[in-house]
């Protein structure tokens, strides 16, 4: 028998650490054996009685189970619609045994906690599964495992591919792990006192290996960050870019447009799961112009951005309708469902439609400048344009504008205008449209620059330019200047030759309605979300000494720097 669904110790079923009777509904404590022996704590909530067998839903969470405001209020919502619930720590977290090494053990132990709830009594062996970010992962971790009770999940904003998102996004490290691997250095989470330090200090520190110091106890979390800065074998190990093909469990993906930490991985999966997997017809993407967590508590405003009160969907009701259907056999019509529903941005109404994305052509805007203004062109140059210059000095970063004492980080205005006027942030801004243009997938910016340092970085954001003169952050991406070729082995620039870089882009659906102009922002940081280049090729975690770069965009027929927009062509 696989110990992972063999009884429990005896004192979490006769004696269960805690117990409630309400309405009739239970919540009891229990812990779950995994195969090594090592005993995860679980809260388990049974429907009523005449619910009973039931179908599960599963949460694996870093966040401490018991916490009312991620997981009590979901799990009864569930619970009293006739669901087992169950919300476990994972290793190492909150009350479960064994040592937490941040998404390690999720796959396995994932997979032994849906195989031990589908063989217990109260439970008809449909399991489902759901859950955000860090809980999304590890949905998809189990999944590579292959529990065969698992039935069905709703993935929201779930990393997908390691080091080319998270933690490093194409070599850049992302900064907000100092506020995250805080909030986590202990057992149970610290979602309070944040703002009893002060963190513009704090996220400044060099080098950042430092910072660990103060946010100690970290273990291997804040580490494992650091000291495996390239695509090496510890995150391989958790990519499963060529396994899609391996499972076909039906998944909601969920997502947002201005999801800064996992919007490319909900993408990655979804993309990945229509290609590849045998279960490509019961794979759905809902993507609405929501933040990070908002993912699961749509908001309808963003950034100063008000959507519309159409753009905060229901989504304990649309993911009850997903359980229903899959694990209680409820006809709803959910397999008619579109596979794609989307939110227009610019528009700012849904999209139902069934494929993404919805691109079926490319525009080529070539970055031009005159010398005194830069500019978005679908004309090629045909005679050498002045090169565009800027200093970039780490002391002095170009910001994120978000508010450093809050974690997390889920309002960052989308207007860029305050940072577009810095001297270090450089334009390219197209004519007014003449008619309605939507680009929707992936867009690419292939610059040719140099830089008078041996390595730097190019933080590139599209914006849609409203006649009114904001500047809304459509979609964004960077590189850092050592990564242009690989992920694996970085290598240094010589400095001032020039290099073609191709930079990936964030996916994005968004409507740019006529008299609207599309621009380009290209400078060498974000700050606090990404961490300061110091503008020195090695290891970031080391780096202590900021130097000044003279960065240098060219625009030639030889060095034609261009942005490759996904266009649907209606």
């Amino acid at each position: 028998m696989n110990k992972s669904i063999q009884t429990p110790r005896q004192r979490f079923l006769e004696e269960p650490i805690r117990k409630s009777n309400a309405n009739p509904l239970v919540i009891f404590e229990t812990g779950i054996p995994m195969r090594d022996g090592v005993e995860l704590a679980a809260d388990v909530y049974l429907p009523a009685n005449q619910f009973l067998p039931a179908p599960a839903i599963i949460q694996s969470t870093p966040y401490d189970k018991s916490n009312p405001i991620f997981f009590l209020n979901e799990a009864r919502f569930f619970q009293e619609h006739g669901y087992v619930v169950i919300v476990h720590d994972v290793r190492g977290r909150g009350k479960s045994e064994g040592c937490w090494r941040a998404f390690v053990n999720d796959g396995p132990d994932t997979h032994d906690v849906i195989e031990w709830a589908a063989h217990q009594n109260w439970c008809t062996g449909k399991i489902g599964t759901t859950g955000l970010s860090y809980m999304g992962w590890t949905q998809w971790a189990a999944a590579f495992e292959k529990p065969p009770h698992l039935t069905c999940m709703i993935s929201t904003s779930a990393a997908g591919r390691w080091q080319q998102e998270i933690p490093y996004t194409s070599g850049v490290f992302q900064l907000y792990f100092g506020w995250w691997v805080y909030l986590v250095r202990r057992r149970i989470t610290e979602l309070h006192g944040l703002e009893e330090h002060d963190w513009e200090t704090i996220l400044r520190t060099l080098p950042l290996a430092s910072i660990g110091d103060f946010m100690s106890p970290v273990g291997e979390t804040w580490s494992d960050m650091l000291d495996h800065d390239t695509l090496d074998e510890h995150w391989k190990s958790l990519r499963f870019d060529e396994r899609y093909g391996e499972i076909d469990v039906p998944c909601l993906h969920v997502t947002g447009w201005y999801d800064m930490e996992d919007l490319a991985g909900a993408f990655h999966h979804y993309e990945n799961m229509i290609k590849a997997s045998p279960g490509a017809k019961d794979q759905k993407l809902i993507v609405g112009p929501w933040s990070h967590i908002n993912c699961r508590w749509p908001h309808s405003s963003y950034g100063g951005i008000e959507f519309g009160s159409s753009a905060a969907i229901d989504m304990d009701e649309t993911h009850l309708r997903w359980f229903n259907y899959w694990l209680k056999n409820e006809q709803n019509g959910v397999p008619g469902d579109p596979p794609v529903k989307i939110f227009e941005p610019g528009k700012n109404s849904w999209l139902s439609t069934d494929h993404w994305p919805l691109s079926n052509g490319e525009i080529s805007f070539f970055l031009r400048f005159n010398g005194a203004e830069g500019s978005l062109s679908t004309v090629p140059p045909l005679t050498e344009d002045p090169a565009q210059s800027y200093r970039y000095n780490p002391v002095d970063p170009a910001p994120t504008q978000v508010d450093i004492k809050k974690y997390p980080v889920e309002d960052i205005p989308l207007d860029q205008t305050p940072v577009e006027s810095r001297p270090d942030v450089i334009l390219y801004t197209s004519e007014p449209l003449s008619k309605e243009t939507v680009i929707s997938g992936w867009p690419y910016l292939e610059i040719f620059a140099s830089s008078d340092c041996e390595d730097t970085e190019w933080h590139v954001k599209i914006t849609d330019v409203y006649p009114d003169g904001r500047s809304i952050k459509v979609t964004q991406g960077c590189l850092r200047a050592s990564y242009r070729d690989s992920l694996e082995i970085p290598s240094p620039l010589i400095p001032d030759h020039i290099y073609a870089f191709n930079i990936e882009l964030w996916p994005t659906h968004h409507v740019f309605l006529p008299d609207h102009r599309l621009r380009i922002t290209v400078t060498s940081s974000d700050f606090p979300w990404f961490a300061r280049s110091m503008n020195c090729f090695g290891k970031i975690a080391n780096l202590a000494t900021p130097n000044i770069a003279i960065n240098t965009v060219f625009h030639a027929p030889v060095y034609p720097s261009c942005l490759k927009l996904p266009v649907n062509r209606a």
